[in-house]
């Protein structure tokens, strides 16, 4: 769920920087048709590699994955080709690569401060970020900064620079604020400990973009979580029926296999399975933490997700990353690697105060 702050980018174009309220977005589904077609009229111009991220983003639509792994193996001869291919590296979690690219392109350090953040080296960021935004507080930066803020535990300064950055929103996209929605969700109903707060952002997030796959998804574990199945067996219907989404997908196995329907659960888990594995052998890194998650639950292979969590914390050894490989190690019976990385993981990320 953490490729938001690759979008950064993205959002900019589509977002101003005057300050008071932004006019009245356009419908979601609209908004959506309309990057279509102008995917549609670039084609495989490099230069549509922000509407293929925003697309990716929204609709999960893995076959974005394919036409931005390209341009991230196409070559790249001046300062700008490279900090795009940068960008295209970062959304398929190629960060070490990603990094070679940004050294190369002269990057500012306002356009590393994102690849710091998706690394698990906020902190390193945040000083940057800060002098940046207080230089030109528009959209981008209170965003930027707001991530930033975030990922280094500073939750209710995070919240207020987005409400900041909304502030600043002259746009009648719904893009960037539907982005800004989901990320509080995320942030107040994994790190806050906030559920009510969460579902709140997430139902804000939908209200802006109905189909933003991801937002559903999470909506739908909160639904679980506070016993309301059948609003999250029809909101994981939603997202499959409209997206396809592989999480989606295999959580609704999950809950009808719950509910006694086995062969129907059997055969949607089965599926996004299948399409796990497609997707691992194209674009590895990208989908090393969902594989993870996949084969810990539904997939129910431990030692697959032993190893995809080990591959997606060698690339990103964020905490999250960490809290993902101990339990892959416990799942299969690895009590001192679990240690070992817990220990690890305190050493790179000391614990929040509370």
């Amino acid at each position: 769920m953490n490729r938001l702050a690759l979008l950064l980018t993205a959002l900019a174009v589509l977002a101003g920087c005057a300050s008071g309220p932004p006019p009245a977005a356009t419908d979601g589904s609209i908004a959506l048709a309309n990057l279509d077609a102008q995917i549609r009229q670039q084609g495989d111009d490099p230069g549509a590699l922000e509407l293929w991220l925003l697309r990716l983003q929204f609709l999960a639509d893995a076959g974005m994955l394919d036409r931005i792994a390209a341009l991230a193996d196409a070559s790249a001869a001046t300062p700008a080709e490279r900090l795009r291919r940068a960008r295209a590296r970062m959304a398929l979690h190629r960060f070490t690569d990603a990094e070679a690219d940004l050294d190369a392109g002269a990057a500012t350090p306002a356009q590393r401060a994102a690849l710091l953040v998706a690394t698990g080296r906020a902190a390193e960021a945040l000083p940057v970020l800060r002098a940046h935004a207080a230089r030109q507080p528009g959209f981008a930066s209170l965003d930027a900064l707001a991530r930033a803020e975030a990922a280094a535990g500073h939750l209710e300064a995070a919240d207020g620079l987005y409400a900041q950055a909304l502030d600043r929103l002259d746009t009648t996209s719904p893009f960037p604020a539907a982005a800004i929605a989901f990320a509080r969700g995320l942030m107040w109903s994994e790190q806050g400990g906030d559920p009510e707060r969460g579902a709140r952002a997430y139902a804000q997030a939908l209200g802006l973009v109905p189909e933003f796959a991801a937002a559903g998804v999470h909506l739908a574990e909160l639904d679980l979580a506070r016993g309301d199945v059948a609003a999250a067996e029809a909101r994981l219907l939603w997202v499959v029926i409209h997206t396809g989404e592989l999480e989606a997908l295999a959580r609704l196995g999950e809950l009808h296999r719950r509910q006694g329907d086995v062969a129907r659960g059997n055969d949607e888990i089965a599926a996004a399975g299948r399409r796990y594995e497609a997707l691992l052998a194209r674009h590895p890194a990208a989908f090393a933490d969902h594989a993870a998650e996949f084969y810990l639950g539904p997939g129910a292979d431990p030692e697959r997700a032993w190893t995809w969590a080990q591959a997606n914390l060698r690339e990103r050894p964020t905490r999250r990353a960490y809290r993902l490989a101990v339990r892959a190690a416990e799942a299969t019976g690895r009590p001192d690697e679990a240690r070992a990385l817990r220990d690890r993981m305190q050493a790179r990320h000391p614990p929040r105060a509370a």
